[in-house]
Parts: C-alpha cells; sequence; structure tokens
C-alpha cells in the first residue's frame, strides 16, 4: 500500500485471506491469481510475477491473466534456466541457483532497489 500512499501509485496485492479462500474454493488454487487479475487489471498495469521454481501453476496462469489484459510483467524466477516463467515477462529476473533461500533473498534485494 506504499506504493498508493506514497507513490500516488495503484496497487494490489492479492494476498487477502477472503480473496484467496473464495477464489480457490470456487475455481482453484491454479487460478487464485488469474481470477482477480482477470477482474482487476487494466490495459498498461504492471503485473510483478515472483516463483522460485518459476513453474507454479498459479503464477503461470495469473501472468497469462495478465497478457490477456495487455498488461506488462516483470518475473522473477529460479532454479532451472528453462521454467517457464523466466521468458513470459516483458522484463525477466532469473537466479541460477537450486536453493529457495539465495533465490528468495535475491529476488527480495531486486525488488528492494528497483520497485
Amino acid at each position: 500500500m506504499d506504493y498508493w500512499k506514497n507513490g500516488g501509485l495503484t496497487a494490489l496485492a492479492f494476498n487477502d485471506a477472503s480473496l484467496l479462500t473464495c477464489i480457490s474454493n470456487d475455481f482453484g488454487y491454479e487460478r487464485v491469481f488469474a481470477e482477480p487479475i482477470a477482474g482487476f487489471a487494466q490495459e498498461g498495469d504492471l503485473l510483478v510475477a515472483i516463483s522460485g521454481s518459476g513453474r507454479s501453476a498459479s503464477i503461470l496462469n495469473g501472468v497469462e491473466a495478465a497478457r490477456k489484459a495487455t498488461c506488462r510483467v516483470i518475473t522473477l524466477s529460479g532454479f532451472s534456466g528453462s521454467n517457464p516463467l523466466r521468458v513470459m515477462g516483458d522484463l525477466n529476473f532469473h537466479v541460477s541457483s537450486d536453493s529457495y533461500g539465495v533465490v528468495e533473498i535475491t529476488h527480495l534485494s531486486l525488488l528492494h532497489g528497483v520497485l
């Protein structure tokens, strides 16, 4: 919410418990991000998609929904260089490590510095 409060940017984080429960119960957890993105996204919005493995179905489906809404996409992934998320963004950050800790702390550092 700091992006909205301090930066004047509309920002949503899809981690509200009632939203997650409702969407996962009604559409399946693999659609937990795709459905709200389809409902809220507007042309030109930016989606930041993060998956350690780059293979999470919920994240991949969210990116596909963002693309259908003509959003821009930044991806952060790790592990295999051939993971599907790695090539789905307009800007892609990949951490070549098989350690979740290394991947996640690198993503955190990138996000802190970039966004």
